[in-house]
């Protein structure tokens, strides 16, 4: 029975695999055709005439690269100050006792409950009125706003798992809380802080909202921008659009494939202790 059992768990996890692969393999199988055979009939998964024209077209635009480099400067900036504020506001709220510790855990899950779509006009009248239109900071501090809340609330429940113990030795040992957390907190923190990583830098490099709102120039642009400029109005080159998507989505799946046990760790820190 328990055979019986395994057995179907795999062929599910198989079957449910492979039918959300297929979206990705057609997106590949389209990035590697001519713009004309892409239509062609019958469909054929593997491309008879398989070319790089479509990379070529990528790689021949200096505006979609700049774009994929806009998106690196944005990501990995929204990742680097989430780690670090995450973790440092995690080390407080499972450490020290304050005035309002309750109230703030209570505002930060209430900022999750509205949707993104309905503060975009606020963010824009903001941003516009402190001259931060078009910039890389009116990114950052969007996109840091929204990935935040829930990147603390993932460090604290990490560090929460840490025992106090360690805390109160490093103390004997005249530690302050600063060398505390940089010593005793952050090194076993480590799966946490790639979990948040991980999150955060998913979160940014996908956003396409607030970076139409917030931004109107390629200069500043990140590259899901680049990927809905080539949809024209008459005409669309779907191998070029193919191939830049998937451009788009190597960095991820590089990332959750390296990392997706410390993420799968992170995200589950403190359902057991």
């Amino acid at each position: 029975m328990r055979r019986r059992n395994q057995v179907s768990t795999y062929l599910t996890i198989v079957v449910l695999g492979s039918i959300l692969m297929v979206p990705i393999a057609w997106m590949i199988s389209i990035a590697f055709r001519s713009n004309p055979d892409v239509f062609s009939m019958p469909l054929q998964l593997i491309p008879e005439h398989p070319t790089l024209d479509a990379f070529r077209t990528v790689f021949g635009n200096k505006s979609l690269l700049r774009l994929f480099v806009n998106s690196y400067i944005v990501a990995l900036s929204v990742t680097a100050i989430c780690i670090l504020f995450a973790s440092l506001a995690g080390y407080g709220f499972t450490r020290f006792k304050f005035k309002g510790k309750n109230g703030a855990l209570i505002y930060i899950l209430l900022t999750q409950m509205f949707p993104m779509v309905l503060l975009s006009i606020p963010y824009f009248l903001f941003i516009t009125s402190v001259g931060l239109y078009n910039t890389y900071i009116a990114l950052i501090l969007a996109y840091t706003s929204f990935s935040l809340p829930f990147s603390i609330m993932m460090m604290r429940d990490f560090i929460a798992t840490i025992p106090k113990e360690m805390d109160e030795a490093a103390t004997i040992d005249g530690c302050g809380p600063f060398k505390t957390f940089f010593l005793i907190i952050l090194p076993p923190s480590l799966p946490g802080l790639i979990a948040t990583g991980v999150y955060t830098f998913i979160l940014a490099w996908n956003e396409f909202l607030f970076a139409v709102v917030l931004t109107n120039s390629v200069n500043v642009r990140p590259l899901t921008i680049g990927i809905g400029m080539l949809i024209g109005e008459f005409a669309t080159e779907w191998n070029a659009l193919m191939a830049l998507s998937f451009m788009a989505s190597v960095p991820l799946i590089l990332v959750f494939l390296f990392l997706q046990k410390y993420f799968l760790q992170g995200l589950t820190a403190g359902s057991v202790k």
